[in-house]
């Protein structure tokens, strides 16, 4: 961020949107920051931060659910974690920023365009029969 003038504002403007969308929906605030994220900031600086913001966003869920967890069905994402984590920060050393902003416009306009086009599901509560 070299010019604050204007970087600095939409920083914290991808934030806000960020954690105003994890909150409401428990996920996806990585992806919603990366959005403006990726303009004024490098991939490896984004990364760093998503990580970052995503430990403290979804650490306090975890905190506050802890007892509701069964912590033996955790460890395949632990160790999925462990291993990707460094192997993608090592990709995004050397990736290209642009890109990596295109890689990441297009998931999300694609997986937006599958949430908009997808078939409704039915309800589980007009699946069950009637009491007699």
């Amino acid at each position: 961020m070299d010019g604050i003038a204007i970087e600095l504002p939409l920083f914290l403007l991808a934030t806000f949107a960020g954690a105003f969308v994890a909150g409401l929906s428990g996920f996806a605030f990585g992806l919603v920051a990366a959005w403006l994220w990726l303009y004024v900031l490098t991939p490896l600086q984004s990364a760093s931060l998503i990580v970052g913001f995503g430990l403290l966003v979804q650490g306090y869920s975890v905190w506050k659910l802890r007892s509701a967890l069964d912590w033996h069905r955790l460890w395949p994402f632990i160790v999925g974690a462990v291993i990707g984590v460094p192997t993608g920060v090592s990709l995004l050393t050397w990736a290209d920023p642009k890109s990596v902003r295109i890689a990441v416009g297009a998931v999300l306009i694609a997986y937006s365009l599958y949430a908009f086009f997808r078939p409704q599901l039915k309800s589980r509560s007009s699946c069950r029969r009637p009491l007699t």
